[in-house]
C-alpha cells in the first residue's frame, strides 16, 4: 500500500510562525511535525510516500530529501498553483496504482493502528473509509453521521438535536480510498475531497464507511492548537533525563519537570526552566531568566530576567497565546542542578 502527505497548504492560521517555515516543519518536541506521520506510515509497512509541495516546498524536500533515512522512497508532487486535496489526489492517479491507498493530513498527530484500519476497510468492501472520532466540537469541525454498520449517512452536515438513529463523529484528517475513488473525480483540476467529492458519493449510494478511532489525536492548525499538543506530549513524556555534556547550566539554574532542552542549549545563573517547556537546540537563556509552559524554537534567545509564559519563541519573533504575559513558576521547585534532556 502507498500513502499521501498532505503538504502543500499556505499554513495561514499557524501564521506568524509559518512565514519563516512551512507548517509541515514546525517543530513538535523539537521534531520535525511530518517527520510523525512518515514513522507512523514506516511503522505499518509502508515504504512509498507522495508528498505534495507549494508553499516553502523547497524546505520540505530539501529536509526530507529522497526519505531513505526514514526507511521510505519519498515521491514529490509540485503544485505552482493550490490543487486542494481532491485536485492533489487526482494528480497522483498513476503514483497510487491499483492497490488501496491512505491520505494523511500533514497538520495532525495520531497514533492510530493502520493494520486494523485496512482491515475494516477490506470487511466492508469500502469505497471510502475516513477515520473518525468522537466530536468535541462540531461547530469547529462539522458533523459526519454513520449508522450502526459504520456507514457514513450524512456529511458535514448541521448539528442536529433531533433523534436521526445516527452518530455524530469528526474527521481526523485521515482517509483510506480504494483505487476505484480515482474513477470518479470531477474533470477540473482544482477541488476540495471533503466538500466536493463526498456529498456525492454518498448521494450516489457509494461504499463510504467510518473507523471510529478514540486513542490519540491532536490537530495543529491553529497557533493554540501547536502549543497545547506540545505541551500535552511534554507533560505525557515527563522528561527528566541528564545530559550534562549537551546542556551547559550554570549555577542555581532550576528545572521543574516536565522539559525538553535541546543540544547545545547554555542556561544561565539562576534561570528557572517549567513546568511544561520545550526548548530546541543552541537556545540561550538569559540569568535569572522564568519559562513556563513555553516553547523555544532552535536558536531563540531569552534576555536576563525575562519572565515567559504561554509564548513560542523563535529566533526572530515571539507569540503570546494569552493576555497574561507573564507568570512565576510554582514556589517549590522540584529539582536542583539541572535534569536535562537532548533533543532528536
Amino acid at each position: 500500500m502507498k500513502a499521501m502527505i498532505l503538504a502543500a497548504g499556505m499554513g495561514e492560521r499557524l501564521r506568524p510562525l509559518t512565514n519563516e517555515i512551512p507548517k509541515p516543519l514546525v517543530p513538535v518536541l523539537n521534531r520535525p511535525l511530518i517527520e510523525y506521520n512518515l514513522s507512523l506510515l514506516q511503522r505499518h509497512g509502508i515504504r512509498e510516500v507522495a508528498v505534495n509541495l507549494h508553499y516553502l516546498g523547497k524546505m520540505i524536500r530539501d529536509h526530507l530529501g529522497d526519505g531513505s533515512r526514514f526507511g521510505l522512497k519519498i515521491h514529490y508532487s509540485e503544485e505552482p498553483d493550490l490543487l486542494g486535496t481532491g485536485g492533489a489526489i487526482k494528480k497522483l492517479r498513476s503514483f497510487f496504482g491499483t492497490k488501496p491507498f491512505l491520505v494523511i493530513n500533514a497538520d495532525i498527530l495520531i497514533d492510530i493502528d493502520l493494520k486494523d484500519l485496512v482491515l475494516f476497510h477490506r470487511s466492508r468492501k469500502a469505497f471510502a473509509t475516513m477515520i473518525l472520532r468522537p466530536n468535541p466540537d462540531a461547530v469547529r469541525y462539522g458533523t459526519i453521521e454513520t449508522d450502526n454498520t459504520g456507514r457514513i449517512r450524512e456529511f458535514l452536515g448541521k448539528v442536529r438535536t433531533s433523534e436521526t438513529g445516527l452518530t455524530p463523529w469528526m474527521f481526523t484528517g485521515v482517509h483510506l480510498f480504494h483505487p476505484s475513488v480515482l474513477d470518479t473525480m470531477p474533470e477540473k483540476e482544482r477541488f476540495c475531497i471533503n466538500r466536493d467529492v463526498y456529498a456525492h458519493w454518498i448521494r450516489s449510494n457509494k461504499a463510504c464507511y467510518g473507523y471510529v478511532y478514540k486513542g490519540y489525536w491532536e490537530d495543529l492548525g491553529t497557533m493554540e492548537d501547536y502549543l497545547r499538543a506540545n505541551l500535552a506530549m511534554v507533560r505525557r513524556t515527563g522528561v527528566s533525563e541528564i545530559v550534562r555534556s549537551e546542556v551547559q547550566a550554570e549555577e542555581g539554574v532550576i528545572l521543574n519537570p516536565p522539559c525538553l532542552i535541546g543540544a547545545g542549549t547554555m542556561i544561565g545563573k539562576d534561570a528557572v526552566v517549567g513546568p511544561d517547556v520545550v526548548i530546541g537546540k543552541d537556545c540561550r537563556i538569559g540569568e535569572g531568566a522564568k519559562i513556563t509552559e513555553s516553547i523555544l524554537w532552535d536558536g531563540a534567545a531569552l534576555p536576563a530576567g525575562a519572565k515567559i509564559h504561554h509564548k513560542i519563541i523563535t529566533r526572530f519573533q515571539q507569540v503570546t497565546l494569552q493576555t497574561d504575559e507573564e507568570a512565576s513558576p510554582p514556589d517549590d521547585p522540584a529539582v536542583k542542578a539541572p535534569a536535562i534532556h537532548k533533543s532528536p
